[in-house]
């Protein structure tokens, strides 16, 4: 009866399984279901198996964009977990965004459930190359205090000024 009824799911309601999907499909629910490989809103590309470093909780003491999932619940993630590392096990276009399970963290009982990982990434909660306008332009004003203390060269500043500007919006 078990298998019968496997085999009816399966075929009555299928699984998609999308090799590569991007910001705009997730969010214009175009694509929906399991994802190997994403390509976030400011163009970095993520697959099953990649790992992820832990920033700082946007909120205080706890995560926003990220949970502890305990499969029937899911709990806070407290800001111990800063700076650790965890895989990506499985990624889900759904409800308009895209949403991460994860690896346990070192030291932690669950795996995580990241709600959407452009929120993660965009409120510095997940760690990547990407910069928020506000973090961009605190860079630039490092820089700039360096040309004034001439503690480095206008060509320095101005090169690290055109890498910074295409965060600043």
């Amino acid at each position: 009866m078990k298998k019968l009824l496997s085999l009816l799911l399966f075929t009555v309601i299928p699984i998609s399984i999308f090799s590569q999907v991007t910001y705009d499909q997730v969010v214009n629910k175009k694509k929906k279901g399991n994802i190997k490989s994403y390509i976030t809103n400011n163009g970095e590309h993520f697959e099953i198996g990649d790992t992820l470093t832990l920033g700082n909780p946007v909120s205080g003491d706890e995560y926003s964009a990220i949970r502890q999932d305990a499969k029937i619940a899911q709990y806070p993630l407290s800001q111990n977990a800063n700076n650790t590392k965890v895989a990506i096990k499985r990624m889900n276009a759904q409800f308009g965004r895209l949403v991460v399970f994860t690896t346990k963290p070192t030291g932690f009982g669950f795996g995580l459930y990241i709600i959407s990982l452009d929120r993660a990434i965009e409120n510095g909660e997940i760690v990547t190359s990407y910069m928020s306008s506000d973090q961009a332009l605190e860079e630039l004003k490092k820089w700039k205090d360096k040309l004034e203390l001439d503690l480095i060269s206008k060509e320095e500043y101005e090169a690290k000024k055109k890498e910074l500007s295409e965060f600043i919006k």
